[in-house]
């Protein structure tokens, strides 16, 4: 029985086949069960040559009547034509530089052909069709003809037939996995087991079974994320964070200088974010809401909070253009701020002291020294916060804007434990 963790190489798969698998990220067996396809083509009924229509996708089951190899000299290509036909008429059928189909179509032999209908200068013609097949009792068992035909992401050389060709006799000789979501669940959300799952995913006989497939490994993603987080969870209420005090007076006077009235969701949520700051473990907080909600201005908010406790903030960003946005909306808002905030990306670094001293450049190094003194208590940027060379004094309070675009491992660089306190500090992702 086949593994899941077995090398391809372990298999007898040509090597010019696991050349092409890697460059679509495929080394091992559970690499290629788990490429599933991103549509399926109807090639279940099988239609009469006589009634096949231009322009539509059609499965026949004909006798090759006759086969013929030509090379075309404008295009320097090999053409493979071939006359198809059962009881109600004939077709023909091309293939373009697969002179191969020659020796396997020959004439007399019987096979399903699957393919798009178009005009060519004799009638009706089958482009490029795939074709199975069909023993002398007129049986084949269909992997890409007569049946719901998986469409995979492909790569120059593999086509999604190659594709199922070495999935299928892998799936026949996997050995059985157990399924590690409660057979309960899988019954209350009527869904397959993993098994089940994973051969109907690739040849479902209706579409839905493949759908039914679908929805339980996309169900599987989100319980396992749940189970990530909870475990997170479960971690962050272990570590030790700096517990953030606010003066709410102050914070009253800072809110009632901007040049517009927060909205009660914006107020609610700093509300909700500050009761969390004050605790002693770590916040890890999503802050979600439309573009232009007043989002930025929620994270500055619990920043100038921070940077009142002594405490550093890090902001990061995608993009050069946008961590640039957020440095000019904060120090627009809140000029009075003398602590320094700092723009820090790859091309950029630079630090404004409030409106009295205004903005001034500095280069790199001086930059990633004032932040490991903790003279600078907000910094903005890229990437650029991540790397080795920047250390901050007390980090307190870190906030990621579009998430989703960074990998885990790039958000935790971020979290580690500050190197003066030990602590790790509040994190709020929007």
């Amino acid at each position: 029985m086949i593994k899941f963790e077995t090398s391809l190489t372990q298999i007898r798969i040509a090597p010019r086949f696991l050349v092409k698998l890697q460059r679509l990220g495929i080394a091992t067996v559970r690499d290629l069960v788990f490429h599933f396809p991103t549509r399926y083509e109807d090639f279940s009924r099988i239609s009469p040559i006589a009634e096949l229509k231009p322009n539509e996708l059609a499965v026949v089951r004909g006798t090759v009547q006759d086969i013929s190899l030509k090379r075309t000299w404008r295009k320097r290509m090999l053409l493979v034509e071939a006359l198809i036909g059962d009881e109600s008429g004939s077709i023909q059928a091309v293939w373009f530089n697969q002179p191969y189909v020659q020796t396997i179509l020959r004439k007399g032999r019987e096979a399903n052909f699957a393919g798009k209908v178009v005009y060519a200068e004799n009638g009706l013609c089958l482009s490029n069709p795939i074709y199975e097949l069909v023993d002398a009792r007129g049986f084949t068992e269909t992997k890409h003809t007569g049946r719901l035909v998986p469409i995979y992401p492909e790569t120059r050389g593999l086509t999604s037939k190659g594709i199922r060709f070495l999935l299928n006799p892998i799936l026949n000789n996997l050995a059985r996995l157990k399924d590690f979501i409660p057979v309960q669940i899988l019954r209350e959300n009527n869904l397959p087991e993993i098994n089940l799952a994973l051969r109907k995913i690739h040849f479902p006989e209706v579409l839905e079974t493949a759908v039914a497939a679908k929805r339980r490994f996309a169900f599987e993603d989100l319980f396992l994320l749940q189970l990530h987080n909870l475990r997170q969870k479960i971690e962050l209420s272990k570590s030790q964070a700096v517990p953030v005090k606010t003066d709410l007076e102050w914070l009253k006077g800072v809110i009632g200088q901007l040049p517009f009235e927060m909205t009660f969701s914006q107020k609610r949520s700093l509300w909700e974010i500050i009761k969390d700051l004050e605790k002693g473990q770590p916040m890890n907080r999503l802050l979600q809401g439309d573009v232009g909600s007043g989002k930025t201005i929620v994270a500055a908010t619990t920043a100038l909070i921070a940077a009142r406790n002594d405490c550093q903030s890090a902001f990061m960003a995608p993009t050069e253009i946008l961590a640039r946005q957020h440095y000019k909306t904060f120090i627009k808002f809140f000029p009075e701020f003398e602590a320094g905030a700092a723009l820090l990306t790859g091309s950029e670094s630079k630090c404004f002291y409030g409106k009295n001293l205004g903005e001034s450049s500095l280069a790199k190094d001086s930059l990633r020294e004032e932040i490991k003194k903790g003279v600078i208590k907000i910094v903005i940027g890229t990437h650029a916060l991540i790397q080795k060379e920047v250390k901050f004094h007390n980090l307190g309070f870190v906030v990621v804007d579009e998430q989703h675009r960074f990998g885990v491992k790039q958000r935790a660089e971020l979290s580690t434990e500050n190197s003066q306190l030990k602590t790790v500090p509040h994190f709020l992702s929007m």
